[in-house]
């Protein structure tokens, strides 16, 4: 097999060249890869080059979770995906400083607490760097689709994911729950929550603040505060949010529209039509 750098330019002349020549060859797209197979090889492009130690932590999760009751039946159930949330009457406006508490490892610690894997897996995620830890737990929902040419007439498509998706998904799911708890907590001193991290004004009382800390220490998610500064939210036409800062001295941007919450209203209202006597078309 041929490895190179995923880039759109290169794989689209590859593909060209095989539908200018009429041959018969698959595509299977992923998040971190794409290959190109034909009769005569495989050629892959892929966006970054993990460890071994990445695979092999994520062999140890699935291992550890599936050999528990709790991880098969999660298994088979499905799980709210939504990982951010901001305030309802949300405007525009700047802060010179917002405080920021962010859960340390969430995504792993959440897997520990839960009971899915063991310490000795869970110490061994921590050995990971940050940018790979993600990585190790994601592949619990892995995914590609594969399309199947013959004379470059598209002949089938297969979309694959991991039978362990909603083990991922169950993450999400806990972290948000008690992002949630904290977006209760905080009340009108609360600004938006981005996956593990909370984000709320300077001034919030202390009480409040120790309150957001209880509950952190009482689920098991150790945590820590960030230094944020110049602290900008910016809102279009469209109802976009935009937020803007510097975070240890780094540059974050993040992007959301609140329309997104229509989307869980839905299948809220779905879900209650369906259970009554009356059903209700949407």
């Amino acid at each position: 097999m041929t490895n190179f750098e995923r880039d759109a330019a290169a794989l689209r002349g590859y593909v060209a060249f095989l539908r200018d020549n009429k041959k018969t060859f698959w595509i299977k797209h992923g998040t971190y890869t794409t290959t190109i197979e034909t009769p005569h090889g495989k050629t892959k492009y892929q966006t970054t080059n993990f460890s071994d130690r990445v695979f092999i932590a994520a062999k140890m999760i699935k291992k550890d979770a599936m050999s528990t009751a709790k991880g098969r039946e999660i298994c088979e159930t499905e799980h709210n995906k939504v990982n951010f949330g901001s305030a309802d009457n949300l405007k525009p406006f700047t802060a010179e400083r917002v405080l920021n508490i962010d859960i340390s490892s969430a995504y792993a610690t959440c897997l520990l607490v839960s009971g899915l894997i063991t310490q000795r897996t869970f110490d061994y995620l921590k050995t990971l760097k940050k940018e790979e830890r993600l990585p190790a737990v994601g592949m619990l929902a892995r995914s590609n689709c594969t399309w199947k040419y013959i004379n470059f007439v598209c002949d089938d498509l297969i979309v694959y994911r991991e039978p362990t998706a909603e083990l991922f998904f169950y993450i999400i799911e806990e972290i948000n729950y008690v992002m949630r708890s904290l977006q209760w907590e905080l009340g009108r001193n609360f600004y938006f929550y981005w996956v593990d991290g909370v984000f709320f004004d300077w001034n919030t009382p202390k009480g409040l603040v120790s309150r957001c800390e209880n509950i952190l220490q009482e689920s098991g998610y150790p945590y820590k505060y960030e230094l944020v500064e110049n602290f900008v939210l910016k809102k279009d036409t469209r109802e976009v949010f935009t937020i803007e800062m510097i975070k240890n001295s780094e540059f974050k941007r993040y992007q959301f529209s609140k329309k997104n919450d229509s989307k869980e209203v839905r299948k809220y209202l779905i879900e209650l039509a369906e259970g009554s006597q009356n059903k209700i078309t949407l």
